[in-house]
Order: structure tokens, then C-alpha cells, then sequence
């Protein structure tokens, strides 16, 4: 997946869908599993690999629901800082979920790439 932001901006804010599905039993208690979690963010550049934001805060906010009786879904979203888009390149991004359970990594099937231009 692919995104873009302009070169010393911090906006757009990063996005990033949780798709719940349904594969194992915790997604009965994702809510829960979510309210207790600490979620952070790192982005590596990546034609060295050298570390450009490593665990940074980011948050998780409810998706608006058109229907009130469908589960509740959830983003998960990255605030830049000037300093984190001051040098442009393609970098790799993920965010970390760290649970009772143990830390899952974000986004599982394919990489995110962030386009400083």
C-alpha cells in the first residue's frame, strides 16, 4: 500500500484500516484487546534501512458507523511532526500493537510505503 505526503508537511495524518477478520476468537474481543493495547509507529528508509521514526506514539479512533447494530471498526493513525517528513524518499512503515497477548505488526499482508516527494 502507498502513501504520500509532501516534504516538510504533517498533513495528511497517516490512516491505517484494523480489518478484523474473524479469523481466530480474540476478534469477539477486539474492543477490549484494543482499549488496553499501546500502539506505536516507526518508518524505516528503504534503500538502507536506517531508522527514521522508531515506537513514536499513535492513537486508534472508531470508525463512524452508518449502521448502529454493525460491529464497531476502528483506524489506526500516525500525527507527523515536520521532522518526521524533512527529508524526502520512500520509506517503509509499520505500526506496532502491543496487547497482554503480545505485539502484532501492522499492516500483515502487504508493506506500507511512504512517499516523502
Amino acid at each position: 500500500m502507498e502513501f504520500y505526503i509532501k516534504k516538510d508537511s504533517v498533513n495528511p495524518i497517516l490512516l491505517l484500516d484494523i480489518v478484523n477478520d474473524g479469523r481466530s476468537e480474540s476478534y469477539k474481543n477486539l474492543n477490549s484487546i484494543l482499549d488496553n493495547s499501546t500502539i506505536r509507529f516507526s518508518m524505516k528508509r528503504e534503500s538502507d534501512g536506517i531508522q527514521k521514526i522508531f515506537m513514536n506514539n499513535s492513537h486508534i479512533t472508531d470508525k463512524i458507523q452508518k449502521n448502529p447494530d454493525a460491529p464497531k471498526e476502528y483506524y489506526i493513525y500516525y500525527k507527523w511532526d515536520e521532522k518526521d517528513t524533512n527529508q524526502k524518499g520512500r520509506y517503509v512503515g509499520e505500526f506496532s500493537i502491543l496487547t497482554e497477548e503480545g505485539e502484532l505488526i501492522v499492516p500483515i499482508r502487504e508493506k506500507l510505503y511512504i512517499n516523502i516527494v
